[in-house]
């Protein structure tokens, strides 16, 4: 059991969190209501998904992982999973960096008019906002990043299946079975208390709301 919680634990890093997002939204079938499907991820065209992917993958995930294996090289982080409340901080600061980067640049070069904008910039916003919150509380207290992590992709994807008139179910099932199973596994490992699990969730999944409320009422 404790082997299958740590590749469950690493299956699920919370940097990838944004990263299944998209592929999740761009690469399984999703219409709405409206013939021009303009809130449609999945009726994008193939390079605007590629060049999304990208941009996901470089500012949600490479860029802070390497940051950790950098620090971890100089002997600021013992672990890249870092464990201790206190060398999360750095990393934190820089994922926050990177994701102000990340919404940046989809605010200047995404076509408002593109389909599933304010979606994608959404994403960006709501991910933010919840590493910001998570960074201010990880100075004072060890929330989950993992249950955070599942909170963005939970949110994501609930909010994204509300704009649509047929969706995937199932997937969105799976992904609340699958916060409950990893928030499960880092509770057996024992990084983690209950309160821990459950708020590092709701700020996720609460970030994700307010990111994409945000862009569908005033952008």
């Amino acid at each position: 059991m404790k082997v299958v919680s740590k590749i469950l634990s690493w299956l699920f890093l919370p940097l990838l969190a944004p990263v299944y997002a998209v592929v999740i939204t761009m690469y399984t079938e999703s219409w709405e209501a409206d013939f021009y499907q303009g809130d449609s991820l999945f009726s994008l065209d193939e390079r605007a998904k590629e060049f999304f992917l990208y941009l996901f993958t470089s500012f949600s995930f490479l860029a802070p992982a390497l940051t950790v294996l950098f620090l971890q090289t100089r002997g600021s982080v013992t672990s890249v999973m870092m464990e201790k409340r206190t060398e999360r901080i750095i990393p934190a600061v820089m994922t926050v960096l990177f994701g102000i980067s990340l919404l940046a640049i989809l605010l200047f070069k995404v076509p408002q008019n593109l389909p599933g904008a304010r979606f994608i910039f959404g994403l960006s916003l709501g991910s933010l906002i919840a590493v910001v919150v998570c960074t201010i509380l990880t100075f004072r207290w060890k929330v989950s990043l993992h249950a955070a992590g599942m909170g963005i992709l939970t949110g994501f994807l609930y909010m994204y299946y509300s704009k649509m008139l047929l969706f995937p179910m199932w997937i969105l099932v799976l992904a609340f079975i699958a916060s409950g199973i990893v928030m499960s596994a880092r509770m057996y490992l024992k990084l983690h208390t209950l309160s821990q699990l459950i708020i590092g969730f709701a700020i996720g999944f609460a970030g994700l709301v307010l990111g994409i409320e945000f862009f569908f009422r005033y952008y």
